[in-house]
């Protein structure tokens, strides 16, 4: 009998316990024979649920965590969101019946061409409908057709361009909301999450949250229309990745100065990136690192709160450094900041790798 008074006492302080941020995972395919950039495979996500299930972290819905972070503050501590993006079939195959087992909410992005024409790979209309009216499906837009936005902005973001993104944006939302019969997530998932200060201001406009496609925690200082997410891999998907992103906090860098983010020739690209980080207790100043996409260490100058990041040579597509901090409060736990670029290709397109 102590024991389960023990119990009951944990789970009530663990459930009134509150932060102030909150980490959202991005998944794709949960496949074994997709590509392992984009996929886990069923045992892996498995595993993945059992861990968070069992070491003390609460799923919420998406909108849940941030409405708490950049609202009302009530965000619980240990707080995860879970999310799809492109809503391929096997998220409703494979990804629902475990998540459902254990009660677990999570948000689907959808581009919405595929589901319309009816891809084999992507969800039809009927299995959206059916996730959503689970209770524990939330859906949003991932674009129309699941292009690269940035393309026909090389030479600025002109009336043709604004048009078409603004499609993109506004025709994807008015499918899902006519296709489940009801409002949608007031949140845009970036295709192939890029993004340029022209297309933040589309969705502020619009009154969306951007997720983009970096690792890094959500909190009050975080950019709405840019929210890091830890994107899960078979490569990038073992339990000690996984506990990394889940014990990820926010790192409150302040004065950033990245150069220019649209890059249109290498000639053109930055060499350094600036930030200030001021000196606090909950982690350990001294020991900021800074790596690129790559996982190489790289140089950094400090000049009291300054901070100066020597940056790599830029790889035509998205370009991102994280940087990271140890906490002080618990151990494994790192404080995140991350930067991304997007350097055209050599025809000058604006062009993922």
């Amino acid at each position: 009998m102590r024991i389960g008074w023990l119990a009951v006492l944990c789970a009530f302080f663990l459930a009134s316990a509150v932060a102030d941020h909150g980490v959202i995972l991005l998944y794709h395919h949960v496949d074994e024979e997709t590509p392992a950039s984009t996929s886990v495979t069923p045992a892996q996500f498995s595993a993945h649920l059992d861990y968070i299930e069992n070491n003390g972290f609460v799923v919420v819905p998406l909108d849940e965590l941030l409405d708490g972070v950049f609202g009302s503050g009530d965000v619980p501590d240990n707080a995860v969101a879970i999310t799809f993006d492109d809503a391929y079939e096997s998220v409703y195959s494979t990804a629902f019946p475990e998540l459902a087992a254990r009660g677990m909410p999570f948000a689907v992005f959808v581009a919405t061409d595929a589901v319309d024409q009816g891809y084999a790979a992507t969800l039809s209309r009927a299995q959206l409908r059916e996730l959503h009216d689970s209770g524990l499906a939330s859906i949003g837009a991932h674009s129309r057709t699941h292009e690269h936005l940035l393309r026909g902005s090389e030479q600025g973001s002109d009336e043709a361009w604004n048009d078409r993104v603004s499609a993109e944006i506004d025709d994807s939302v008015a499918y899902l909301t006519q296709a489940l019969s009801t409002e949608v997530l007031s949140v845009f998932a970036y295709p192939y999450g890029e993004y340029s200060p022209a297309l933040e201001a589309l969705l502020a406009a619009r009154e969306l949250f951007g997720l983009a496609q970096f690792s890094g925690a959500v909190g009050a200082e975080t950019p709405r229309t840019a929210i890091p997410r830890f994107s899960l891999s078979r490569s990038q998907g073992s339990l000690e990745r996984l506990a990394l992103a889940l014990d990820a906090r926010p790192l409150p860098v302040t004065e950033i100065d990245p150069g220019d983010t649209l890059i249109r020739g290498s000639e053109q690209a930055p060499g350094v990136l600036g930030f200030s980080l001021p000196a606090d207790e909950r982690y350990q100043r001294e020991r900021l690192a800074c790596f690129s996409a790559s996982g190489g260490a790289l140089a950094l100058v400090r000049e009291a709160d300054r901070v100066t990041v020597s940056l790599p040579p830029l790889q035509a597509g998205r370009n991102k450094v994280n940087c990271t901090v140890p906490s002080t409060e618990r151990r494994g736990e790192f404080f995140w900041f991350a930067q991304q670029w997007v350097l055209a290709d050599p025809q000058g397109r604006w062009l993922t790798q």
